[in-house]
């Protein structure tokens, strides 16, 4: 079969692509982890996690961050996956998307990161919602 230039164009997209959805993918991994962190399914120390001074300060703040943190970034994540399919729609965004979909992915994880941080300080600094 003959490969003309047409046609390495047309795959172009979709192979730049590929790395842009396994970001995404990755990015959408994320979700469940910061949802089983809230939880207190995955607890404070065991090697996942938002790993920042204010949500490690206590049990109740580890949970208290990721469950608000759990929202921003899945917003992020989803918008993620939306500019990782994008070249498939738009061939000519097809060079700037793996990178793109990581500043997205970023972005998210500093959004959650200040959420999360804003409310483990509430609850570090409440003592009736310390012991929750």
């Amino acid at each position: 079969m003959e490969r003309t230039t047409a046609s390495v164009c047309q795959a172009y997209p979709l192979a730049m692509s590929t790395g842009a959805i396994i970001l995404a993918v990755v990015g959408l991994a994320f979700i469940p982890i910061l949802a089983l962190c809230g939880r207190g399914v995955i607890p404070r120390g065991w090697g996942v996690g938002i790993r920042l001074p204010a949500i490690q300060q206590s049990d109740a703040a580890w949970r208290a961050g990721h469950r608000a943190a759990v929202l921003p970034y899945a917003v992020f994540a989803l918008v993620a996956v939306g500019v990782a399919v994008l070249p498939l729609a738009v061939p000519a965004l097809s060079d700037a998307d793996p990178a793109l979909t990581a500043v997205v992915i970023i972005a998210g994880l500093v959004a959650g990161g200040i959420v999360g941080s804003r409310a483990a300080d509430r609850v570090a600094s409440d003592p009736d919602l310390r012991d929750a």
